[in-house]
């Protein structure tokens, strides 16, 4: 692992002693456009500085939790497979059971590096995606491992029936016409109620959450890759994290931010927040 500088906030914990990791996946395979998501856990990083780590809303603070951030995956060279695998076995140096892992990415093919590792040993995971698009093209640009085919990729390791799709509100005719078991595109359903209809059955099972930040609108956050219009709020994602509170949530990311594209930083500021709210909510009793 290459150290982090800076930390995320409230990273002061050493390794073994730490039930929370924090951890970076500079990735960025093939993309056509707007480069730039290979910088995004150093951009979360230095946004993390701008809030605090108290939420007045939960009345708990992250300086009370053990929280390490153990750097970032050092990718090499090689193609996206090969660079994606190096990653995952850097994770399997350090999880281990009982620990919660918060992956800053990264193009959001990084989450099935992270998968790789916990699916075999939490056999009943379930996943729940968070985004503006499936994910779920076959290959794109030429390449299998790429941010359009994410999800295809990670759902050769989770079975489909155990994978949720919300918030979805672009993505190519290919994707939709695949029909993965449980997408829930917001013009069908808004994600706050596709997620509060899903609690019921999420509860039931350990459940992995993976946000790609253009779930939110543009105008919320500028700062990504593909930015899709009519997106939700920062409130509503932080109602859809409160909602979650009572599943076994056993680890998450938060992937494609690339202040490229968002000089202000209003963008990793944000996803910090989110993130600091999700940690807190989930894990912070």
């Amino acid at each position: 692992m290459k150290p982090a500088d800076p930390r995320f906030i409230a990273c002061r914990a050493p390794y073994p002693d730490a039930r929370i990791v924090v951890f970076g996946i500079p990735f960025e395979g093939s993309v056509n456009l707007r480069t730039g998501a290979d910088h995004g856990p150093r951009d979360l990083r230095i946004a993390s500085d701008s809030i605090e780590t108290y939420s007045p809303a939960l009345e708990r603070d992250l300086e009370d939790l053990d929280i390490a951030d153990l750097g970032d995956c050092e990718l090499g060279p090689g193609t996206p497979r090969e660079q994606l695998a190096r990653a995952r076995e850097e994770i399997r140096t350090f999880w281990r059971p009982g620990v919660l892992p918060i992956m800053l990415g990264g193009d959001h093919t990084a989450t099935l590096s992270v998968v790789e590792i916990l699916a075999p040993a939490i056999p009943d995971l379930r996943i729940l995606q968070l985004d503006a698009h499936p994910d779920l093209r076959e290959e794109f640009l030429g390449e299998r491992y790429n941010y359009a085919s994410a999800m295809a990729r990670v759902m050769e390791v989770v079975a489909p029936e155990r994978v949720y799709q919300v918030g979805m509100r672009s993505g190519a005719r290919e994707e939709y016409q695949r029909k993965a078991p449980h997408v829930f595109p917001a013009h069908a359903v808004s994600p706050v109620e596709a997620v509060r209809g899903l609690v019921p059955e999420l509860t039931r099972h350990p459940l992995y959450v993976t946000i790609d930040i253009d779930v939110l609108d543009p105008s919320e956050a500028p700062g990504t890759g593909a930015p899709e219009p009519c997106g939700i709020t920062a409130a509503d994602l932080v109602k859809i994290v409160r909602l979650l509170e009572p599943c076994r949530i056993v680890g998450t990311d938060l992937m494609e931010v690339a202040h490229a594209f968002d000089p202000s930083g209003r963008t990793g500021i944000t996803a910090s927040w989110i993130l600091r709210e999700a940690i807190l909510t989930w894990w912070g009793k």
